[in-house]
């Protein structure tokens, strides 16, 4: 179950995820290369030296590199080579081998040794990946929390610097919640905020991202997304919602605040200030509505142009 909210937890693929793997698969070539071309040289270093260097502990520091930037199977080639270049330099200075018995046994338990190490060094990896996402995981909605919503949202506007694309962020905030969490309990009260994270999520497209940034109050990213298309989505989400919070009888409605973001701002703080000042006005005005508000270029902080046109489209 939680590796599934692990995987599922706020976006699908985007030109920036595509952009990651071309970067990735750079990386990793650039990492076999060095690899192979320590490998070499170590080899060398083994061969000049007549095998009296016993290079071992170089050779596993190099495969045990590529298996951490590149997987275990690039590690176990290159125990592999390792291993033949170990066989290699030693029947070259010797010639023959006087016991060959003993020589191939200690050359298997050497290879054996490698791959170990690579299989410790994997499931070291593998956690430490499994963590790294956890930490970037609300595990009381299910949904990204706030620093993956910042690394994210970092991700969405440096692809629409680069694209001249729109996007548009949408801020939930739970109205009455304080009534359920403080009325029927804390328990309830994250049941609560679990219901509404797994609505969104399942109500959301592929590209999209949520998170809770804290509270009651939750985020949308919806990327390459214009006015009236925002709206569809946003709208669909509340109906969603409303229903939900029917169903479990909790008196929570939604008062949302939507940017529309044809221009990037300078930075994440100003998108997020923005739609939660227009989240705000409507709490002020009276809360269960949705507004919308276009970001204008000029604007480059939260407070500024305060008459930017804001229409209240539910």
């Amino acid at each position: 179950m939680m590796n599934d909210e692990l995987q599922t937890a706020g976006a699908g693929t985007t030109d920036s995820d595509d952009g990651n793997v071309a970067n990735r698969t750079w990386w990793r070539c650039g990492v076999l290369l060095l690899g192979l071309l320590a490998l070499l040289i170590i080899a060398a270093s083994d061969a000049l030296s007549a095998s009296r260097l016993n290079p071992g502990t170089f050779y596993m520091l190099v495969m045990l590199g590529v298996t951490w930037c590149c997987g275990p199977w690039w590690g176990g080639l290159f125990a592999v080579l390792s291993s033949f270049a170990q066989l290699g330099v030693a029947l070259d200075a010797s010639g023959n081998v006087a016991e060959p018995l003993y020589f191939y046994l200690g050359l298997c338990n050497q290879f054996f040794a490698y791959l170990l190490s690579i299989f410790l060094v994997t499931v070291v990896r593998s956690n430490y990946t499994r963590l790294q996402a956890a930490a970037r995981i609300d595990y009381t909605s299910g949904v990204t929390n706030s620093r993956g919503f910042y690394e994210k949202l970092s991700v969405e506007m440096a692809r629409c610097r680069r694209s001249h694309a729109a996007f548009a962020v949408a801020c939930f905030d739970c109205d009455y919640f304080k009534v359920v969490n403080e009325g029927l309990g804390r328990s309830e009260g994250d049941r609560a905020l679990s219901v509404i994270g797994q609505v969104i999520l399942a109500n959301l497209r592929a590209t999209d991202i949520v998170a809770r940034l804290g509270g009651d109050e939750f985020a949308l990213v919806l990327p390459n997304t214009g006015d009236a298309e925002a709206m569809q989505v946003v709208r669909k989400i509340c109906a969603q919602l409303e229903n939900a919070m029917t169903r479990h009888d909790w008196p929570i409605t939604f008062s949302v605040g939507v940017g529309i973001f044809q221009r990037v701002p300078e930075n994440v703080d100003g998108v997020i200030a923005f739609c939660e000042r227009v989240m705000r006005r409507v709490k002020t005005g009276g809360r269960n509505r949705v507004m919308v508000e276009v970001f204008a270029a000029s604007e480059t902080a939260p407070a500024a142009n305060p008459r930017t046109p804001l229409r209240v489209v539910r």
